[in-house]
């Protein structure tokens, strides 16, 4: 099996792709003339059209740049494509802005006296109210020029780093008298290995060779940090997480109330790592010892039509239709071979599209059936929403996914043939808890420290990692200096502005709803709805049409799960000593 792309929805060919720019170009310089025109319920309808068409076309555009782009990662033609269509974005947003800016001045009673009048206005109705709930924020053209310029800058800063990142010679280790070259493909493999001598050589190798680059990348950091506070300066807002959390309407305590539970449970992670530990009769963990598997290496390698099947077998619990959704993404939606041309490091969806790198290890397949979780979710919401509410909002983007990935741990624990694989899918699923909820809290704490501080150098950088990473593991493990920079591979860091938090929370999300599902509290029909809605609601109501409360118990609960499975899981070990 072999799954690549098939781009030809999005558009035929380069020659369609750059004619798409030109015309749109076009499009919305013709659009721009309706700046003076007054408002009424039917101008407002078409502004309110025209601009959202035109935005889809934008959008179009730097999917099909950037997914060409991560292909092909040397190729200069698409690297420059990429750039062109990010400041094809940027000036497409700006140029726009007049619309947002003529609805505030007609004030709030009118629009809505133009919605009751017009039916076809009723699909506008949440983004006209999110316009004036963010009213105090909407940028003047000058003050828009501004944003798109510092956008522009921090994509400058984000190619940088890609290349950067990219480049970095990971360094060689003698393995079995021979010299094995490092790679972002094999370091996770070395850094498992069952030969503790392995684990060390090659974290130092690697911390080692990212060192020589701290002063770089701490440069890139700092600027993009620096401009997405001026962003939120400009556009109003006490601070980066103020802004990014008040886009979804998001009251800043979820943030606060995860720190404070995911700290409150820090000893149940550390217990873990004990038990694991102990287990394997490490006296002294260091870092480079947690990836350690507790079971010996099963040696499973999945092919893509293995994977496939196992995935599929993982999503009956949603149902046919979800089912049917996935065979057809399959078909030209996925881009899965791995290939020396592509960016090796990255997994990600966009759109309807998937893209990663499948070699056949229990990662890849956790990975394929993540993200094919990403595109089920928009492709249901693009067949029943308009564009601006078709993808997912970001607060509930990763419950789709993580969902997947528990259906897939639940099944391959209950078809596991021997106890070493149950105890390898039970310690996969603890350690999904470990990823997903301790370490992404970690990262958002780590995150609100950078953005709060007044000056960041690498001194600052390398300090607030090791404070923070000794705060979450304690005692027990030992630290070594090397691993205070790995703030730089951290991407998200650098890619996104406060997305971590969104993993715990999906993770918590994500649990609770396959256990309402599970016991029947929850319909197949009901989460499918939930996944066509996209956007068209606020994030906190969106996950009430799930029976999920944030503001309950609900993220007490989640580490009630983890507790039972970290039990499960000691009880097995001690029979087994």
């Amino acid at each position: 099996m072999n799954l690549v792309w098939n781009l030809s929805e999005l558009f035929k060919n380069e020659e369609e792709f750059l004619n798409a720019i030109d015309l749109l170009k076009k499009e919305v310089l013709e659009f721009q003339k309706n700046n003076n025109c007054d408002l009424s319920q039917d101008s407002l309808l078409y502004l309110l059209d025209e601009k959202w068409k035109l935005k889809e076309q934008a959008n179009n555009i730097l999917v099909f740049a950037s997914l060409n782009y991560y292909k092909d990662i040397k190729s200069e033609k698409w690297q420059e494509y990429k750039k062109l269509a990010e400041g094809l974005n940027e000036e497409v947003n700006h140029n726009l802005n007049f619309v947002d800016l003529k609805i505030i001045a007609l004030g709030k009673d009118k629009i809505i006296s133009f919605i009751k009048q017009n039916k076809n206005l009723e699909k506008y109705r949440l983004y006209l109210d999110n316009i004036f709930r963010k009213q105090s924020h909407v940028l003047s053209s000058e003050d828009s020029l501004k944003v798109s310029e510092y956008n522009k800058l921090i994509n400058e800063q984000l190619t940088i780093y890609n290349d950067l990142i990219n480049s970095i010679d990971y360094g060689k280790v003698e393995i079995d008298g021979e010299e094995v070259q490092i790679t972002v493909s094999n370091y996770s493999k070395y850094l498992s290995s069952k030969n503790r001598e392995i684990r060390k050589l090659t974290y130092e190798t690697v911390y080692q060779s990212f060192l020589k680059y701290q002063e770089q990348f701490s440069n890139i950091l700092s600027k993009i940090i620096s401009y997405r506070l001026e962003i939120s300066r400009i556009k109003g807002y006490n601070s980066s997480l103020e802004a990014t959390l008040f886009e979804e309407n998001i009251d800043s305590k979820v943030i606060d109330n995860l720190i404070k539970v995911v700290n409150n449970n820090l000893p149940l992670i550390n217990r873990f790592i004990k038990l694991k530990m102990d287990y394997l009769q490490i006296s002294d963990p260091h870092v480079y010892d947690l990836n350690l598997s507790i079971t010996k290496d099963l040696n499973i390698n999945y092919s893509l039509e293995e994977a496939i099947s196992i995935i599929h077998e993982s999503l009956k619990p949603l149902g046919e239709e979800y089912l049917k959704v996935v065979d057809l993404l399959l078909d030209g939606h996925i881009d899965a071979s791995p290939d020396d041309k592509k960016h090796q490091s990255i997994t990600f969806s966009w759109h309807t599209y998937s893209f990663i790198n499948f070699r056949g290890k229990y990662l890849h397949l956790k990975n394929l059936i993540h993200e094919i979780g990403h595109i089920v979710n928009y492709y249901l919401s693009k067949q029943t929403q308009p564009y601006l509410y078709e993808d997912s909002t970001v607060f509930v983007g990763e419950t789709a996914s993580i969902i997947n990935e528990i259906l897939l741990n639940h099944y391959l624990q209950n078809n596991a043939k021997t106890d070493e694989e149950k105890i390898f899918y039970l310690t996969k699923e603890i350690e999904n808890y470990l990823n997903l909820i301790f370490n992404q809290t970690l990262y958002t704490e780590l995150e609100k420290e950078y953005y709060e501080t007044e000056s960041l150098s690498v001194e600052n950088f390398n300090q607030k990692y090791e404070e923070i990473i000794k705060k979450y593991y304690g005692n027990v493990i030992n630290y070594d200096d090397l691993g205070t920079n790995e703030w730089i591979r951290l991407g998200h860091l650098f890619r996104w502005q406060f997305y971590s938090y969104k993993y715990a929370t999906g993770l918590i999300i994500a649990s609770t709803v396959v256990s309402l599902l599970e016991s029947n509290k929850l319909t197949k029909e009901e989460y499918l709805e939930f996944l066509k809605a996209g956007s068209s609601r606020y994030s906190l109501d969106l996950l009430k049409s799930l029976k999920i409360d944030l503001t309950s118990d609900i993220l007490n609960d989640g580490f009630k799960v983890l507790e039972e499975d970290i039990d499960k899981l000691e009880k097995i070990l001690v029979l087994r000593r």
